[in-house]
């Protein structure tokens, strides 16, 4: 009576099983990668935010998170959820410092020329 062809069904089908073993699926792991590695923070860690600040976890609460901002150790309040990732601030300023150095030698020695124009404020009219 209904007639199904499973000709028709069938690459629909195998559309949905690739989205699910190629999108969702490796999504759902790194979803939980993140959330244990969030979980699993301690005091004294060293992160980066998603906003890109280097700083040190000072305090954990349920969910915020207490960190120091680096380099000058001023605190700040965060929600866990901007952590991007635990790192090691000093292998990650060595290394930049190790690439670039040659390169700010060069820009130390070039003179700068600035092209703008400027009005001069007369200190009588104010």
């Amino acid at each position: 009576m209904f007639g199904i062809d499973f000709t028709l069904i069938l690459p629909l089908i195998l559309v949905l099983v690739f989205f699910y073993f190629f999108v969702l699926r490796p999504q759902q792991k790194q979803q939980k990668e993140i959330k244990e590695m969030r979980s699993s923070m301690k005091p004294g860690d060293e992160i980066i935010t998603i906003g890109g600040f280097y700083g040190i976890v000072y305090a954990i609460g349920e969910e915020n998170v207490t960190i120091e901002l680096l380099p000058d150790y001023h605190k700040a309040l965060i929600t866990k959820s901007a952590i991007a990732r635990i790192v090691n601030v000093g292998d990650a300023v060595v290394a930049t410092e190790d690439d670039n150095f040659e390169e700010l030698e060069d820009l130390d020695n070039e003179e700068i020329v600035v092209d703008a124009e400027f009005e001069e404020i007369d200190e009588d009219k104010k």
